[in-house]
């Protein structure tokens, strides 16, 4: 059965191989990318192997990259685009700790909140979210990355049982390091 799947954070890394794998696979894929020059890239790269993937600038950070995107017909979200600094926690500047929470959690929660209001009245959709190893174990010098993927494991969580009634599907994908670039 084919997807329409909507994908954050598929300029690099993990986001952009499933962006890809899941085209080759023929599902429609709408692949968000942070900035222009991924776009433009990641287009040039479906080109080159034929694969039909709509490329559209999606921050997930800008209210108006986000209603583009939520405003578009899709049946599953992937809530994948995410950052990541490190250091000791002791340590860590409070605007970095914020700017991991806004990227991974708040900004991610407002895609999922749209996407959930979306699969509501259409009875049916999934939200997947990435999330990480680290969210499931602390892991030291990574505290405000783990910390934020904690805090998407207890969203899901809530989600998964908030919006099974309306038969609706959210889960996590919990990979463990990952080359994003």
């Amino acid at each position: 059965m084919t997807k329409t799947i909507l994908i954050t954070g598929a300029g690099s890394g993990f986001g952009r191989g499933v962006a890809l794998g899941l085209a080759r696979a023929g599902h429609e894929v709408i692949a968000g990318c942070h900035i222009w020059p991924q776009v433009s890239d990641l287009r040039a790269e479906a080109a080159r192997e034929g694969l039909k993937l709509r490329v559209i600038k999606l921050d997930v950070l800008s209210e108006i990259d986000r209603t583009h995107a939520l405003s578009l017909e899709f049946d599953t979200l992937f809530n994948n685009a995410g950052i990541m600094e490190s250091g000791p926690v002791a340590e860590l500047p409070m605007e970095v700790v914020r700017a991991s929470f806004e990227t991974n959690v708040f900004a991610a929660l407002a895609m999922a909140q749209g996407a959930a209001r979306k699969f509501i009245t259409a009875g049916k959709g999934r939200i997947v979210w990435t999330s990480s190893v680290a969210g499931l174990v602390g892991v030291s010098w990574d505290g405000a990355y783990s910390a934020s993927k904690f805090a998407v494991e207890g969203f899901c969580l809530a989600m998964r049982e908030e919006l099974k009634p309306y038969g609706i599907e959210v889960c996590t994908v919990n990979p463990g390091a990952y080359r994003t670039g």
